[in-house]
């Protein structure tokens, strides 16, 4: 665990361990940068905490200071976030004293690379939570509407399905080429009422109410309205994961195509 309360950049630290998690992820970093990192950052309160990101030896982010470092920086937390979000760059921080370093000054350069990384990919977060009973999911049910009152989403899904059905097995097959997974959506109401919809784009190509037989590629856990303003184009997928309004579980990496899914199973997008 890596997060840390009264810090905005725990969120980053999380997202960037579940990153790493990703074999080809880590191999890449720890070739690319080859250095680890102390990373001292000070919050609003003026409390210090230090977090290690390893990307030399392990491929992890780890929470206090781990190892020898090649390089120490110092900044306040919210310049991390800042950094993160591409509103400060680097260079620019360390010139103006924003960002500290010791040690390897060269390794900095790559900092903003590394949180690139870092933004780039979906939060890490508890597991999503079940919709079915837990003796058994319920399956998909494939054979009528998946719409579902008080689910504000509903129309959404619905339209999803309209599109699948109206499109032609080629249309299918490309939508499941390019995608190549199971989605799980495990949207929470206003009541604080759990629906789950399976989005199969890996071999059916069909959207259904309930956990697949299957387990899921990717399981996203998301309030309803959130889904909404997703679909609508309203709220951005990368920055709904890294503000904790979409939760992930299980191939991360997938989740960076949702809003790509979701902008072309419309019914007006022909697939």
């Amino acid at each position: 665990m890596v997060s840390v309360p009264g810090y905005k950049s725990s969120t980053l630290f999380t997202t960037l361990k579940a990153s790493l998690a990703d074999p080809t992820a880590k191999q890449d970093a720890l070739k690319k940068v080859n250095g680890i990192f102390h990373l001292v950052l000070k919050n609003s309160e003026g409390k210090e905490t230090t977090w290690t990101l390893d990307l030399k030896q392990k491929g992890d982010v780890l929470l206090g200071a781990e190892g020898k470092p090649d390089i120490v920086v110092n900044l306040a937390d919210e310049t991390f976030v800042d950094l993160a979000e591409g509103k400060v760059n680097g260079q620019k921080a360390f010139m103006s004293g924003k960002l500290k370093v010791k040690g390897n000054i060269g390794l900095a350069t790559k900092l903003d690379s590394v949180l690139k990384a870092a933004k780039s990919a979906p939060a890490a977060a508890p597991a999503a939570p079940a919709s079915a009973p837990a003796s058994a999911p319920a399956a998909p049910t494939t054979g009528g509407t998946v719409a579902v009152p008080a689910f504000d989403s509903s129309a959404i899904f619905a339209e999803i399905e309209t599109g699948l059905k109206a499109s032609t097995k080629e249309q299918r097959d490309a939508a499941i080429k390019k995608v190549k997974a199971v989605f799980q959506f495990d949207v929470k109401n206003a009541a604080g009422t759990v629906q789950t919809w399976t989005l199969d784009l890996k071999t059916a190509g069909i959207i259904a109410k309930g956990a697949g037989a299957s387990a899921a590629d990717v399981t996203v856990a998301v309030g309803d309205k959130d889904f909404v303003d997703l679909a609508n184009g309203k709220l951005n997928g990368q920055k709904a994961f890294m503000s904790g309004k979409i939760k992930v579980k299980g191939q991360i990496m997938l989740a960076t195509k949702l809003d790509a899914v979701l902008k072309d199973l419309r019914p007006k997008a022909k697939l």
